[in-house]
């Protein structure tokens, strides 16, 4: 069956290809065959010809013609294709004509008597990175002889002879070169993109915008910087290259492919409703892919080689346009868009390796752990003596196993060396009426935790039509993806493991418990034999579709509609033989052993836009550019889960198999209705390339909020002066650029729960009141709940100098929010003790900067050498807090609750809160405290906290060194922070810890050498006994960090001797390594649940 499957797969894919050809090779035609009508009087040539012209998309050009020698004369056609007239026209001429696409190539048809004294010109020509050029338009300058290549990208041009004369080569979004002939027969020529046309733009996703007068803070990253700064998924990449984007670093999961980091853009504009809700997600950007909003997850999981740009809009001037949505940063994406010409075809492949970074890791070997149990007294009892023999038995028999060389490296059980895999293939064509461009993607992600994978595959098809002045395009996805936790569970089970135990019999067979202390130890390798289930699935498809009408040459109309499904499934098994049902005994419950999680849900997002742009230039002094914008989305969401139990055996793994539901259980689950419209406006004007302005307005409404505050307005205005173009700066020797912008704006924030505005009820399934059904109340709704409020001031500059040669940039920036969301205190004879308010602010201010220079820019010899650093800093402060929040801080202290992170007016949101340490007491190796006034005592007090600093970084930067030598590329990037704090938890669960720990767990090196054992022992940690340490400043440590981020490697190859012998136009070869070293001023375990690793990946492309 499977093979019939794919027979007919390749049969469906085989049809598709042939039927996209067929429709490229019909619409080049296209413009030939179209019948036109049109009748002139005394009509000269040029005069037919621009006719033609008007009635058809084709292009002429001329080789070595006169047309004034065509006699004038009298035409009609009626319904005739270009090719009749032509033919009509020329007959009985000495003119002929040729076709080359939509160009029409008008020629002598008989030599004439000068032909001696031409000269034949040939070449081709190619792009930047050695691919051929088809269509280029081939001229002499000044006249308007000339040719177009062809699908090779070869041309061949008769001309005059005369040394004197200029070539011009012309494509569209490239930049125009010119040759002086001279003696030359064979002029090869390689055209670079425009990068004027192409990188001097801002994308915003609404409204495209010119970067010389656009007033907002944007970082623009190109498909090039995407590659050379590769991360272990693309946000990471983005992080690499941009500090401000912000990846707070999990201690706990390290590099779990499976795991979303969090991410803030300017620190947070949002607080949790609760102190246990610190490290939810409610300051992540929002990010729009080709003008249609996406998760998180997909960009994690997107193929960065499908994407053209990214723009990340940082202050209210550019996110105003976003609303509600706008006030933690946009992140903006392009797509490639299908290229024009012959079939093109890049097949793409890498190999990426994981390595475990364990480097953090410092634990006792079997000989020290022991030896540590003896020191602290665990083998003595002097009060019973028989009890003294049972421990001195258990001492001899671990030593003797140690004596054996038993000593397991519990830390390499888990781990492994993950190999992963992606591939890419891509085909475009078409020309300019009708592109297209197909992609396929599969990139397999092996964790360094065995069985932990990620598998994505990613399909899509873009089509694109142009009809006169309008532009259709469509785009259809689909995304598979398949995430597979390990089955070997928590890494830190294993580091707790102790090393004198084996992890297998004499038989090979896992131990299951190791029980001679009677501590009843589980070994977490047993589970791993047995068949088991922790993965999810989810299928994406997307189609958007969007239609431009270039009304004039002025105005624009652009209407787009998307549409997403996604249907996701979630599957965990455990079979009977697993720990977890050691307790179900007797009765029933031995037949319940074993359990099934099932859980399935679909989204189905609808977005729609229609946008109208204006762009016009006034008494060549005055530019406007006005665009309005109508959007409408609807989100919706379902997702169930239920348990079933009683799978007596693990091959058991289907659902039917269980004896039953859940005792006591059912299912459980969760539904979303979400509606928003907009409608933004947007002005920008300039006055003699020098001033500019901007002004954006967007009305908001959405389902989120209450009824009487359905709807709310944002907006922002900036201002900007490019001193450069002043008459006192130009042509100035050392300021190439100067730009000088401004803004203030109000956006919102919409990261919470969809009816939290909203009185919610539950139905009683078991309870009647005679023939109907009871209904809870969940939760008290608000139909005042008002929009968050973000206002941001922003002032930036941008410098060029030394013929740019040096480029400086810097913003400063305050963030003031207000209105936060939060929990408000309620009597408790309402039956609820809170509700969801608008009370809380909160502040960011901070600033960012960027230095570019090149050391070597040599263009002759094709060597550049360039280093780049960035700087950021952020700084957070609560202004504001809601009495229930107030009221928990107060009860975590009350109530001795060990909890270093508080909430508290006037502190960032990361502080860090502990009971100042004066240190170890040398006589008794017990800690001293400072209470809260003053006092010196050795009692701990919840109440005696204080803030001991911030658990972000004050500054965060990285530097990069980029060199190239013609094909040659190599780029080195670091990063770097310094100025916050950390409490370091390995103190207290590796070092600092009870003999009830010891005798259980292994532990950290330092217990050894730093731990307090006899009076006059000066030592920075406490000596042993059973008490636990509480939270202390001696844990806070300065947090310093330096990293090697990546190296990247690429060398690309292109020669006559690859097109002509194996038709291949280039062949790329790379290397990136990532996460090379790492060096942090604290000593600490981490990726405690994950390990962090090191990646290496080597890469080739293939391109015909």
């Amino acid at each position: 069956m499977k093979k019939i499957f794919n027979v007919v797969g390749k049969r469906r894919f085989l049809f598709l290809l042939f039927l996209i050809f067929t429709t490229q090779i019909s619409l080049d035609a296209y413009s030939q065959d179209k019948k036109i009508t049109f009748a002139l009087k005394n009509a000269s040539l040029k005069e037919i010809i621009d006719e033609i012209r008007k009635n058809s998309d084709c292009d002429f050009v001329y080789r070595d013609v006169n047309l004034e020698s065509f006699v004038r004369r009298d035409v009609a056609f009626k319904d005739v294709t270009v090719r009749q007239i032509l033919t009509d026209c020329l007959t009985g001429t000495n003119l002929g004509y040729e076709i080359n696409g939509k160009t029409i190539i008008i020629c002598k048809q008989v030599i004439n008597r000068d032909e001696k004294k031409l000269i034949t010109i040939t070449g081709i020509v190619l792009d930047g990175q050695g691919n051929s050029l088809p269509g280029v338009t081939v001229t002499i300058k000044g006249t308007a002889l000339g040719t177009a290549t062809g699908l090779d990208g070869e041309y061949k041009l008769k001309i005059p002879e005369d040394k004197q004369q200029i070539l011009v080569f012309s494509f569209v979004g490239m930049k125009t070169r010119e040759i002086v002939i001279g003696s030359k027969t064979r002029i090869d020529v390689k055209l670079e993109e425009d990068t004027e046309t192409l990188e001097d733009v801002v994308v915003t996703g609404i409204f495209t915008k010119a970067k010389e007068s656009y007033t907002g803070a944007v970082s623009s990253i190109s498909a090039k910087e995407l590659k050379m700064y590769k991360g272990h998924n693309l946000l990471t990449t983005l992080r690499n290259i941009d500090p401000s984007i912000n990846i707070l670093m999990d201690n706990t999961y390290g590099s779990d492919p499976n795991r979303i980091p969090e991410i803030t853009i300017r620190g947070n504009s949002s607080l949790p409703k609760s102190v246990k809700e610190v490290d939810q997600q409610l300051n992540a950007p929002l990010v729009i892919m080709d003008g249609f909003q996406i998760s998180m997850q997909k960009l994690m999981d997107f193929n960065d080689e499908e994407i053209e740009s990214i723009y990340i809009l940082k202050d209210a001037s550019a996110t105003a346009i976003y609303g509600s949505k706008g006030a933690n940063g946009v992140i903006v994406v392009t797509t490639k868009s299908p290229k024009g010409g012959k079939l093109k075809m890049n097949i793409q492949g890498s190999v990426n390796i994981e390595i475990p970074d364990l480097s953090s890791y410092d634990l006792l070997n079997a000989r020290e752990k022991l030896k540590l149990e003896r020191i602290v007294g665990l083998y003595d009892d002097e009060n019973d003596i028989l009890h003294d023999r049972e421990l001195k038995a258990i001492y001899n028999q671990l030593n003797a196993e140690v004596a054996r060389g038993v000593d397991t490296d519990w830390l390499s059980k888990p781990v492994r060396t993950g190999i992963g895999q992606k591939y890419n293939l891509r085909f475009e064509g078409g020309n300019d009426t009708f592109r297209w461009g197909t992609n396929l993607s599969y990139n397999i992600i092996q964790g360094v935790m065995k069985t932990s994978e990620r598998n994505i595959f990613s399909g899509s098809i873009t089509l694109s039509y142009s009809l006169k002045d309008l532009i259709f395009k469509n785009q259809l996805v689909i995304d598979i993806n398949k995430a597979t936790e390990s089955k070997y569970g928590n890494f830190s089970d294993y580091a707790d493991m102790n090393p004198y135990h084996r992890p297998t019999d004499e038989k090979g067979k896992f131990i299951k418990v190791y029980d001679e202390k009677g501590l009843n130890i589980f070994n977490p390798l047993y589970n791993t034999q047995f068949n088991t289930k922790n993965e999810s699935r989810y299928t994406t498809i997307t189609n958007n579709f969007s239609i431009e009408w270039k009304v004039s040459e002025a105005l624009r109309l652009r209407a787009r509609l998307g549409l997403q499904k996604r249907t996701r499934t979630s599957d965990k098994f455990y079979p009977a033989e697993h720990t977890a049902y050691d307790s179900f005994t007797g009765g029933d419950s031995f037949f319940r052993k074993g359990s099934y999680t099932y859980g399935t849900g679909e989204n189905v997002n609808i977005d729609g836009n229609l946008t109208l742009s204006y762009s016009k230039t006034f008494a060549k002094k005055h530019q406007v550019y006005i665009g309005l914008d109508y959007s409408a989305s609807q989100r919706k969401s379902l997702f169930y889960s239920f348990k079933m139990e009683g799978f007596p055996d693990e091959q058991l793994d289907i659902l039917f198999n269980a004896l039953q539901y859940q005792k006591n259980g059912k299912p459980s689950g969760s539904e979303e209705l979400v509606r928003h419209v907009g409608f933004t406006g947007n002005t920008n004007y300039i006055y003699h390339n020098r001033y500019f302005m901007d002004f954006s307005y967007r009305i908001d409404g959405s389902s989120l909020f209450g009824t009487n505050r359905r709807f709310a307005p944002f907006w922002s205005i900036g201002i900007g002066w490019n001193v450069h173009n002043e008459d006192f700066l130009k042509d100035h020797a050392v300021i190439n650029s100067l730009r000088i912008r401004g803004s203030y704006g109000e956006t919102g924030s919409q990261q919470f729960s969809s009816y939290q505005a909203l009185s919610t009820f539950k139905y009683y399934t078991d309870k009647r009141y005679i023939i109907w059904n009871g209904a809870e109340l969940m939760g008290l709704g608000n139909e005042k709940l008002k929009w968050q409020v973000t206002k941001q001031w922003d002032c930036g500059v941008e410098i060029g100098l030394f013929d740019n040669r040096f480029s400086v940039s810097a913003d400063i920036y305050k963030k003031q929010t207000s209105n936060l969301l939060s929990q408000m205190d309620l009597p408790l004879s309402n039956g609820f003790d809170s509700y969801v308010a608008n009370v809380g602010e909160v502040k960011n201010t901070g600033f960012e900067a960027m230095l570019n220079g090149y050391l070597i820019r040599n263009t002759g010899k094709e060597i550049i050498w360039s280093m780049t650093t960035r700087w950021a800093y952020n700084k957070d402060e609560i202004t504001k807090l809601s009495d229930a929040l107030k009221k928990q801080t107060e009860l975590y202290k009350k109530e001795n609750l060990d909890q270093n992170q508080l909430l508290y007016e006037g502190y960032s949101k990361n502080a860090i809160w502990a009971v100042p340490s004066l240190g170890i007491d040398p006589s008794t190796g017990k800690e001293i405290f400072l209470d809260r006034n003053g006092n010196i005592t050795s009692t701990w007090s919840p109440a005696d906290k204080r803030y001991c600093g911030v658990n972000q970084p004050k500054f965060r930067g990285n530097m990069s060194s980029l060199f190239r030598w013609k094909d040659l590329s190599v780029n080195l990037s670091f990063a770097f922070h310094w100025g916050g704090k950390q409490y370091n938890e390995t103190l207290r669960s590796k070092v600092e810890v009870t003999e009830d720990i010891i005798n259980r767990y292994n532990v950290d090196q330092r217990v050894f050498k730093n731990r307090w054992q006899k009076p006059g022992d000066i030592k920075p940690f406490k000596g042993y006994d059973s008490s636990m340490t509480r939270t202390t400043s001696r844990y806070v440590m300065n947090d310093n960090v330096f990293q090697f981020q990546s190296a990247n490697i690429q060398y690309r190859w292109h020669s006559d001797y690859l097109r002509k012998v194996w038709r291949v136009e280039a062949i790329n070869i790379g290397a990136n390594l990532s996460d090379i070293f790492y060096i942090s001023s604290i000593k600490r375990e981490r990726g405690t649940f994950y390990p962090f690793s090191r990646q290496v990946s080597f890469s080739f492309s293939l391109m015909f």
